[in-house]
């Protein structure tokens, strides 16, 4: 095998320079085609994984929602949790209000909390811009920061929240249908002193986060106070919680409790679907690329086979079988799909590496914006190099390359040693 490797890799350069422009080409394809597929499958995985991170930073591990009426005894619900194996549990509030600015109204999302137990499962001192603070006392509101951008609010500024229980109840619907017109109740809307800003960098929460006092959000939502729409529920591997979240199931219904059950998974069971779906695809797709360089190294071996042909006629004469002679080929495709690979491995990783500075280039050249996070939810592209995947395309590179090798192999081992050497 030392000697069809040795001349294999003559065969790869010309006598007179160093390497072949058509052998060079070829490895520019591989090479080509395994950084491709390197930067889309990282950053399919980056997506992927800060979408994980985001909502686990975002969400609760755990939600247990009421179906018709809020959750009346908060206590019960949070003893089966920590039965379940839940490690914090905590009352929320959350319904969708309407934000008032001027004359302009916005749904948002109001989330009614305790605010000693949100700091607890959350990370709120980084996520809380300088200035603020995360007490929520009567009265006070801490806002997502795109919010804030977006409607020109400042620490210490007030906002003012309109619930939609309130206002139906200040229209009088005619059941007959004879329209619409006022009840005559005027229903006072809830102003609240904004108190802090808070960033988690995940766009869409940032836009339509309100953290409120629990008690606060009661009155805005006409609830009883002590009661929840949802106890939230935290475990110590939000990864590998089935077991947590079937005991918790069984013990709702065996209490015949009528409330849902969900994880943070099964809420964003779709969204995860999608993201591993899209993931497959781009691979299946892109390694057409690989597929193409594999045809090319195919026909430049069929070339290199009728320009050695005398040398294949001397090597069967000096006694080489045609396995012999279709190893050296074989070899040859091996060769370049390594050398193509282990530089497309060094590209993609150095694309990845300085990705963010690819992008701001582009956007100065285009004045557009390449990543915008309105779009994307995130402040940066996301990428994330997982070794398997690296493996995986390498292998497939390597497979391909020595597999388009095959037919100009099996053309030289079928060489009339007789007929080569008449070969000119």
């Amino acid at each position: 095998m030392r000697t069809e490797f040795s001349i294999a890799l003559r065969y790869l350069k010309p006598r007179r320079n160093a390497v072949s422009v058509i052998t060079l080409l070829s490895i520019i394809g591989v090479m080509l085609g395994v950084a491709v597929m390197i930067v889309v499958l990282a950053v399919m995985t980056g997506f992927t994984d800060i979408m994980k991170n985001k909502l686990i930073q975002t969400q609760a591990h755990l939600h247990v929602t009421a179906q018709h009426y809020p959750i009346a005894d908060v206590g019960q619900v949070q003893d089966l949790m920590q039965e379940a194996g839940a490690n914090h549990s905590t009352p929320v509030i959350s319904q969708v209000a309407l934000l008032q600015n001027h004359k302009k109204f916005t749904p948002k999302l109001v989330m009614g909390v305790i605010a000693e137990d949100v700091r607890q499962v959350m990370d709120i001192e980084s996520a809380l811009q300088p200035g603020g603070r995360f007490d929520l006392a009567h009265g006070e509101a801490v806002i997502g920061s795109q919010l804030a951008q977006q409607n020109n609010i400042k620490v210490g500024d007030k906002i003012i929240l309109h619930s939609s229980g309130k206002l139906t109840r200040m229209v009088e619907v005619d059941p007959a249908g004879g329209g619409v017109s006022g009840s005559g109740k005027i229903m006072l809307p809830t102003e609240l002193t904004v108190t802090g800003l808070v960033s988690f960098g995940k766009y869409d929460f940032d836009r339509d986060i309100i953290f409120i006092n629990i008690d606060d959000a009661a009155e805005l939502f006409e609830l009883p106070w002590g009661c929840a729409t949802s106890v939230y529920g935290w475990v110590d591997d939000p990864f590998r919680m089935d077991k947590e979240f079937n005991t918790l199931q069984m013990s709702v219904q065996k209490n015949n409790l009528p409330y849902r059950v969900d994880s943070w998974q099964t809420l964003n069971a779709q969204l995860l679907g999608v993201l591993t779906v899209e993931k497959n695809m781009m691979f299946f797709l892109l390694i057409f690329i690989v597929l193409v360089a594999a045809f090319s190294i195919a026909n430049t071996l069929i070339t290199s086979v009728y320009q050695k042909t005398r040398e294949i006629g001397v090597l069967k004469a000096l006694g080489a079988g045609p396995g012999t002679v279709m190893n050296i080929f074989l070899l040859q495709g091996l060769l370049v799909g390594l050398f193509g690979s282990a530089l497309g491995v060094a590209l993609g990783t150095g694309v990845i590496a300085i990705r963010m500075d690819i992008i701001s280039v582009l956007s100065k050249i285009t004045g557009q914006p390449i990543f915008p996070p309105e779009m994307y939810y995130f402040n940066e592209l996301p990428a994330h190099i997982v070794f398997s995947d690296v493996v995986i395309v390498v292998v497939s590179s390597i497979l391909l390359c020595t597999t388009g090798a095959i037919v100009p192999a099996l053309r030289a081992a079928k060489l009339d040693p007789a007929k080569a050497l008449r070969y000119e």
